[in-house]
């Protein structure tokens, strides 16, 4: 996988796959706000192109600050840490939600880890930023 995330075109491709993902989610909730039946695939395709984005964010993202790797390996090490949380807590909560919506089994246990995960990721994004303005 590491060959695809190195491409230099991967990072822009990621950006135009979320904007389509965001854009197919925001037809499909108006059209469930609007009470239109049969959007459960736009709904669908939506958080789970939104899922997969959030669950490569660590790829998308691999480094914070030039210099970081070789400023302190500590802290790029919290910093690998919190992406790869924060993505997968995301991805969880997004499909959890969109269980929630479905009325699907499972739904609302998804939403509650992932977004209790994601407190957990807020904590060490907290201590990344602290240590580093030391």
């Amino acid at each position: 996988m590491n060959n695809i995330t190195d491409s230099p075109k991967f990072r822009p491709f990621m950006k135009q796959v979320a904007i389509m993902g965001g854009v197919l989610l925001l037809v499909a909730l108006v059209l469930k706000l609007a009470g239109v039946h049969y959007n459960d695939a736009l709904l669908t395709v939506g958080f789970g192109t939104l899922a997969i984005v959030a669950f490569l964010l660590d790829k998308i993202f691999p480094t914070p600050i030039k210099g970081l790797d070789t400023d302190s390996p500590h802290l790029l090490n919290i910093w690998k840490f919190a992406m790869k949380l924060t993505g997968y807590s995301l991805a969880v909560a997004l499909i959890g939600l969109l269980f929630v919506l479905q009325h699907w089994p499972g739904g609302k246990t998804m939403l509650y880890v992932g977004v209790l995960s994601l407190l957990v990721c807020m904590g060490s994004w907290l201590y990344f930023v602290m240590q580093r303005n030391k």
